[in-house]
C-alpha cells in the first residue's frame, strides 16, 4: 500500500513537470516554425535574431534543425566564416547527419567539406576557398591551437605552428625569421588584421609582440612563402592574417586576468553582440612585465666597455602594452579602428656598447622609456556585396603613427678619440648615462577596390579577380633628444635639422588573378601585381610580382606546385635619414624573392590524420647589407640561396590532438648575409614541434584539459663580434642544440575558465643569436596563470 501511495505520490508530482516540457517544446517548435517563415520571405537577420534568443532552450533534432536554419541564413548573407561555424556545431550535435535532397547545393558543400576534415579560407587568394585550392602552402591556426600552447604573444604561436619559423634575436624588439631571411626588426613578413595592413609605413617594421591581443582571434592563415602578387610591398616571405571573431562569435562579455612571476600581469576582455542588421565585437588587452634579470660579468661582456651588470629579459613596461579596438558591420557596410603599443625593455645598451645598463635611471621622455615603442593607429570602412556571379568590396583606411626610438649607449662610457695618455680602460669619467631619442609621426591614407567574377561551364569553372590600390604616405614631424647624467638633456633638434627627412610618398597599384577547376580535379591560380611608387626625392620604382599555381587534387590528397615573386621596398625611415648608425642611400632598391615550391598532402580520416609536405626552393636578392666601415649604414649588395623541406602532421580523436611539425633548411649560397659555411648564421638547420592535447575529464558542464609543446632546435653557428679587443675580434659560435618543453592545463565550468601554464619548465640555460653583435641569454622558467568569466545577457 505504501509503495503504491509513493507512486502515485511521484506521477501527481510529475504531472506539472510533464506538462511543462510538453507545452516549452511546442513553443519552442512555434518559435523556430516563425524563424522559418522569416528565412523564406527574406528577412534574413530577423530569422538570425529570433533563433539565437531560443536556441539554447532547443534540443534533439529541433535543435539540429535550428543550426541548419542559421546556416542557410549566413550563406544567404554570403557570410562563410558564420555558416562554417553553424555547420560545425550541427555535426557536434548529429555527427552522422544526411544531406537530403532539399539541401541547397552551398550548405551540402559545407558538410561534405566539414565531414572531410576541410577548413574555408580567405587570405591565399583573397576570395573563400579551401586548403586543397589555396595556390600555395598554408598553415592555418584556430583559437582551440592557440590555447593548446597557452599562447602569451603572436611570436608564441608562430614559432610553435609554422614550419620555417625560427627564433631571432634583437635586443630591442621581438622578431622571427622566415625561412632564415631576417633583418634587425621583423620586415620582410606582412602582418594584417582583417586584411588590414599591421606594419609600418615608415620602417617596414611589424613586432610579433604583446601589441597584438590573442582574445579577439578566432584563426590566423600564415601564407608561406612570397606573396606580393596579392599583398604588394613587404610581403617577401610570407603574409600572417588574423582573422578576428564577430560579436555572435561572443554574444556577451568576456573578461580575463593573468598574473605571473616577473612582474607578469594581463587583462584581456571582448565584448559582441548580433542583433537584426548589426554585428559588433569591441576588444582590450593589457600587458606589462618587468623581466627577468640575468647577471653579466665583465669577463662575459662583448661590447667595447664591458660592465659588470644585469641585463634584463623579456621585460615590457615603463608603458604597458595594449590593444584595442572594434569592428562593425551594418548590413553591407563595415567600420574596423585599431589602436596598438608595445615596448621592450632592451637587453643591452645600443650599437658596439652593448653593456648592462640601469633601466630605472633613465628618465622618460613623452611618458616612455628606453626602447623602440610604437604607437599606432589603425581605421578603415568599407563596403562589400555579392550579386550572382559578381562581387565588390570597397575600403578607404587612414593610418597613423608615432614612433620613439630611444637608445642607451651606456651608464659609464669613455671617450673614445682623444683618450688621454694616462687613460685605462677602467678610468671612470664625467661622461655618465648617455642617451638619443629619436621621435617621429606620420600618417598614411589609401582607398582599395577588389571586383571578382564568377563563371561555371560544363567541364570548368573559376573566377577571375581584379583590384586597384591608391596610398598617399607622409611623414610630418620629427625631433631628437640627445642627453647625458641619465636624466640632463644637452640639445634638441626639430624637423628643421632633418634628422628623418619630412615630406610624402605616392604608391599606386592594380593587380589581377583568374583561378580556373577543371574537372573538378585541376586548378591554375595565376595572377600578378604592378606596383608603382614616387618616393620623396621624385624618382619612382615599379615592381612586378607574378605567381602561378598548378595544383591537383582528390578527394584525400592533393598536389601543388607553385612560382612566385616578390619584393620589399627599402624603408623611408633608412632612405631619408641623416643619422649614422641608421642612414642608406637614397636610391637604396627593392629587395626580391623568387620561390619555386612543391606540396603536397593525404588525409586518413577514419585515423584521424593528416599529413602535409612541402619543399621549396628560394632566391633572394638585391639584399640590403649593413656596412659599418661605409659612410653608409646601408647598402643593395647580397644575395641568399637556400632550399628547404617542411613537414606538418594533425592527428584528431574525439579527447586526443596531436600537432607535429619539422622544418629542414639548407644554405645554397651567400654574398654579404650573415652565414658560415653552409649556415644561416643563427637559423637552425633542424627545427621540430609537437603539441599535445589531452581531456582528462567531461564530466556534464565540466572539462579539464592538459597540454605539453616540445620544442627541439639543433645546433646553430652565430658570428660574435667582441669591440672591447683592438682590433675587434670576431669568431663563430656555436649554441648547441637544445629540447625545451611548455605544460599547461585548463578548466571550463560552466562560464568559468581557469588556466595555468608553465614555459621552459626545465628552467634550461640557453642562448640565441640574431641581428646583434653577441648571443642573448633567453629566458628560464616562467609562469602565468589566468582566469576568464564570460556574461551571457
Amino acid at each position: 500500500m505504501r509503495k503504491l501511495i509513493y507512486i502515485v505520490t511521484i506521477i501527481c508530482l510529475s504531472i506539472p513537470s510533464l506538462l511543462l516540457a510538453q507545452q516549452t517544446e511546442m513553443d519552442n517548435r512555434q518559435q523556430f516554425a516563425l524563424a522559418e517563415s522569416e528565412y523564406q520571405v527574406g528577412h534574413i537577420d530577423s530569422a538570425i535574431d529570433m533563433l539565437n534568443q531560443h536556441i539554447n532552450t532547443y534540443s534533439g533534432t529541433l535543435k539540429v534543425s535550428a543550426y541548419r536554419l542559421l546556416a542557410l541564413c549566413s550563406l544567404a548573407q554570403d557570410d562563410l566564416t558564420n555558416a562554417n561555424k553553424y555547420v560545425d556545431l550541427l555535426l557536434k550535435e548529429d555527427p552522422y547527419y544526411s544531406i537530403s535532397i532539399n539541401d541547397p547545393e552551398r550548405f551540402a558543400e559545407l558538410i561534405r567539406n566539414k565531414k572531410e576534415g576541410k577548413t574555408t579560407l580567405v587570405t591565399a587568394s583573397q576570395q573563400a576557398e579551401t586548403l586543397e585550392e589555396a595556390p600555395v602552402p598554408v598553415t592555418l591556426i584556430t583559437e582551440e591551437m592557440i590555447k593548446a600552447i597557452g599562447a602569451r604573444n603572436l611570436r608564441d604561436v608562430l614559432l610553435a605552428y609554422v614550419p620555417g619559423m625560427s627564433l631571432i634575436e634583437n635586443t630591442n624588439e621581438m622578431n622571427v625569421a622566415m625561412r632564415g631571411v631576417y633583418t634587425s626588426g621583423q620586415q620582410k613578413i606582412l602582418i594584417m588584421i582583417d586584411g588590414h595592413r599591421l606594419n609600418s609605413y615608415s620602417t617596414n617594421t611589424a613586432a610579433p609582440d604583446f601589441s597584438i591581443g590573442l582574445n579577439k582571434i578566432k584563426q590566423i592563415e600564415v601564407l608561406r612563402g612570397p606573396a606580393s602578387s596579392l599583398y604588394g610591398n613587404v610581403a617577401l616571405t610570407g603574409v600572417i592574417n588574423i582573422i578576428t571573431k564577430s560579436g555572435l562569435d561572443v554574444e556577451g562579455v568576456k573578461a580575463t586576468i593573468g598574473v605571473g612571476n616577473y612582474g607578469q600581469y594581463k587583462a584581456d576582455f571582448l565584448f559582441g553582440k548580433r542583433f537584426m542588421n548589426t554585428d559588433f565585437i569591441g576588444w582590450g588587452s593589457y600587458y606589462q612585465a618587468s623581466g627577468e634579470k640575468v647577471f653579466e660579468s665583465k669577463a662575459d661582456g662583448y661590447g667595447l666597455l664591458p660592465l659588470d651588470g644585469n641585463v634584463i629579459l623579456q621585460g615590457f613596461n615603463g608603458k604597458p602594452s595594449f590593444d584595442l579596438g572594434f569592428k562593425y558591420q551594418w548590413m553591407n557596410f563595415y567600420a574596423f579602428y585599431n589602436y596598438q603599443h608595445a615596448k621592450m625593455i632592451p637587453t643591452y645598451s645600443t650599437s658596439v656598447f652593448c653593456a648592462p645598463y640601469t633601466y630605472n635611471a633613465y628618465r622618460s621622455i613623452d611618458g616612455v622609456k628606453p626602447g623602440h615603442s610604437r604607437f599606432s593607429h589603425r581605421g578603415e570602412i568599407g563596403y562589400k556585396n555579392s550579386w550572382n556571379q559578381i562581387s565588390l568590396k570597397i575600403s578607404a583606411y587612414i593610418d597613423a603613427e608615432e614612433n620613439n626610438n630611444y637608445d642607451i649607449v651606456g651608464d659609464t662610457i669613455y671617450p673614445i678619440v682623444s683618450i688621454p695618455i694616462t687613460a685605462t680602460k677602467d678610468t671612470v669619467y664625467p661622461t655618465i648615462g648617455c642617451f638619443q631619442s629619436l621621435n617621429w609621426q606620420d600618417y598614411l591614407y589609401g582607398v582599395s577596390s577588389n571586383l571578382g567574377f564568377n563563371y561555371k561551364s560544363k567541364n570548368n569553372e573559376g573566377s577571375i579577380l581584379i583590384g586597384a590600390q591608391f596610398e598617399n604616405y607622409n611623414l610630418y614631424d620629427s625631433y631628437m633628444i640627445v642627453g647625458n647624467k641619465f636624466e640632463e638633456i644637452l640639445s634638441t633638434y626639430s624637423k628643421e635639422d632633418e634628422q628623418i627627412k619630412a615630406g610624402n610618398e605616392l604608391s599606386i597599384s592594380s593587380f589581377a588573378q583568374i583561378k580556373n577547376k577543371f574537372y573538378n580535379h585541376f586548378i591554375i591560380n595565376a595572377g600578378f601585381r604592378y606596383d608603382h611608387k614616387r618616393r620623396l626625392n621624385h624618382k619612382s620604382i615599379q615592381a612586378l610580382s607574378p605567381r602561378i599555381s598548378l595544383i591537383f587534387f582528390k578527394p584525400n590528397w592533393d598536389m601543388k606546385l607553385n612560382y612566385s615573386k616578390s619584393f620589399v621596398d627599402a624603408p623611408y625611415f633608412n632612405r631619408n635619414n641623416i643619422l649614422a648608425i641608421y642612414k642608406g642611400a637614397e636610391n637604396l632598391s627593392p629587395e626580391y624573392m623568387e620561390s619555386i615550391q612543391y606540396s603536397f598532402s593525404h588525409k586518413m580520416n577514419n585515423l584521424g590524420l593528416l599529413y602535409e609536405g612541402n619543399f621549396y626552393y628560394n632566391n633572394l636578392t638585391n639584399i640590403i647589407y649593413n656596412t659599418p666601415n661605409s659612410d653608409l649604414a646601408y647598402i643593395n649588395a647580397g644575395y641568399l640561396k637556400s632550399l628547404g623541406l617542411e613537414l606538418v602532421l594533425h592527428y584528431n580523436l574525439k579527447n586526443f590532438k596531436a600537432d607535429f611539425n619539422l622544418t629542414w633548411q639548407y644554405l645554397l649560397d651567400a654574398e654579404n648575409y650573415s652565414t658560415t659555411r653552409d649556415k644561416i648564421n643563427s637559423i637552425p638547420s633542424f627545427t621540430s614541434n609537437i603539441i599535445l592535447t589531452q581531456k582528462i575529464l567531461c564530466a556534464k558542464q565540466h572539462t579539464f584539459w592538459i597540454h605539453a609543446h616540445g620544442n627541439i632546435i639543433s645546433k646553430q653557428v652565430t658570428t660574435t663580434s667582441s669591440f672591447a679587443a683592438t682590433p675587434p675580434i670576431y669568431k663563430e659560435e656555436e649554441s648547441p642544440a637544445r629540447l625545451l618543453l611548455n605544460l599547461g592545463i585548463d578548466y571550463n565550468w560552466k562560464n568559468l575558465e581557469l588556466s595555468l601554464n608553465a614555459y621552459n619548465i626545465s628552467n634550461t640555460t640557453y642562448f640565441q643569436g640574431g641581428s646583434c653583435i653577441n648571443l642573448i641569454q633567453q629566458p628560464g622558467l616562467w609562469f602565468l596563470s589566468t582566469i576568464s568569466y564570460t556574461f551571457n545577457p
